[in-house]
């Protein structure tokens, strides 16, 4: 099912509000925990691919009817929590607001913030939602998405799964992938003291699927889950 937009410019809000950074595992004998930057100097993904969404759809014509087109999301807009996998739920959670940009040109609004009633002033970029491909792990079926933000210089990714068990609806949940670098990709300088210049250059798409499908064997980073509409500013929609 899709989600469509035909009348108003909604301005659409996500916030991936901060996942955490590569981080080792608390005990020697458990899995190291990775979420390396993946970047790409061009966005991999245009709207020349099929499931880049939000999109543009073809405007109704029938008799009498006047319709100016409009944006359609297989990913369902308002607020997301994103939750890490060892964390507690309400102490560790970071919120996401996902909204509509508008009704000519498509894309998803991406707001991140800590605290949910933070979201409607908290820290703003653009985006897309891309369904790269498919994947197996542990006897299930997976759809692999990535959530591609900004446009220049460039996008960076998130990995995303969605089992493909849950259906053909609206999406309102995703597992968040772990991102491991290969070594060939990695990205730094040396010299910034102690300022990170580190990140993972990725180059194509079938790179982006390539890395996802081996992702999908670790244990998830965490999940990122659809809790309602999007809030009202407490502060008031003007500065």
């Amino acid at each position: 099912m899709l989600l469509a937009m035909r009348a108003f410019p909604l301005f659409l809000a996500l916030a991936f509000a901060g996942l955490p950074a590569a981080a080792a595992a608390q005990d020697a004998d458990e899995e190291e925990v990775y979420n390396d930057l993946l970047h790409a100097d061009l966005p991999l993904y245009t709207f020349d691919w099929a499931d880049a969404w939000p999109r543009q759809f073809d405007p109704v014509e029938e008799p009498g009817v006047i319709s100016l087109g409009g944006c359609e999301s297989r990913v369902r807009f308002g607020d997301w929590r994103y939750t890490p996998a060892w964390a507690e739920k309400d102490k560790d959670s970071n919120w996401l607001r996902l909204e509509n940009y508008g009704v000519f040109h498509c894309a998803a609004n991406i707001y991140r913030a800590d605290t949910r009633d933070e979201l409607a002033r908290g820290e703003f970029s653009r985006g897309l939602f891309v369904l790269i491909g498919k994947g197996s792990a542990g006897g299930r079926d997976y759809e692999m998405w990535a959530l591609q933000d900004g446009f220049v210089p460039g996008s960076t990714y998130t990995l995303l799964a969605r089992e493909v068990a849950e259906g053909d609806g609206a999406v309102t949940r995703f597992d968040v992938l772990q991102t491991h670098c290969p070594k060939d990709r990695v990205r730094r300088v040396r010299g910034l003291d102690v300022w990170r210049s580190e990140y993972c250059a990725i180059e194509s798409r079938t790179a982006l699927l390539s890395l996802a499908r081996r992702m999908l064997r670790r244990p998830f980073l965490g999940e990122f889950v659809l809790v309602g509409d999007a809030l009202p500013d407490p502060e008031g929609a003007e500065d």
